[in-house]
């Protein structure tokens, strides 16, 4: 092992977006299954940057025969989004302890290109850990795709078989294993720095 790379949502936050648009949508009368239908059909679309948050959630609502106020379409968005600065320290700590034992580190997200300002405010600190990163909506392409996983091991110049991936998203693990990388499905930092330990050993 010569480099870990780490997803961001789930994994650099303590929150998901499911998290803080549930209880909404269930005030609602929202079925939890009509959004996700529609994240099964239009979230890659959103992270690889093909279209906006606000068209994401407008395509949702129009498939599932949901009408909604604007300001409650907002509200919902501004939840959404909220998931996303729920920093998890514990991950920051050990990226820097897997830094200080000569790693390589990276970064492979998906994310629209709209917030990747923001998070690179927001976690600038693990961000200057890190030796590659790349954003799937600058690029226009989203895990699991196989390319993705290829741009970054370009990147941070390392053989796929030298790479770990950590990430809470199963297909994208095995998006990462197709690539020739291995890979952690993340669950909590205990579980996935006990997992990886035991190939450090």
């Amino acid at each position: 092992m010569k480099g870990v790379v780490f997803d961001f949502g789930g994994v650099m936050t303590t929150a998901i977006m499911p998290d803080r648009v549930r209880p909404i949508v269930a005030e609602l009368g929202i079925p939890w299954e009509a959004l996700e239908t529609g994240f099964g059909k239009y979230r890659r679309q959103m992270d690889g940057g093909f279209i906006d948050i606000d068209e994401m959630y407008r395509r949702i609502w129009a498939d599932a025969g949901v009408e909604l106020d604007e300001k409650t379409h907002r509200h919902i968005l501004e939840e959404d989004l909220k998931s996303f600065i729920s920093r998890n320290d514990l991950t920051l700590e050990w990226m820097r302890r897997l830094k200080a034992r000569g790693l390589k580190l990276g970064i492979l997200t998906n994310m629209p290109a709209r917030f990747a300002p923001i998070f690179r405010r927001e976690y600038h600190d693990f961000v200057a850990l890190t030796d590659a990163m790349v954003i799937s909506g600058e690029e226009k392409m989203y895990k699991p795709m196989r390319c993705i996983y290829d741009l970054l091991r370009e990147r941070i110049g390392l053989a796929a078989d030298d790479i770990w991936f950590i990430d809470d998203v199963e297909s994208n693990c095995q998006g990462a294993r197709d690539a020739g990388w291995h890979a952690v499905r993340f669950i909590d930092n205990a579980q996935a720095e006990r997992e990886l330990d035991e190939h450090l050993a």
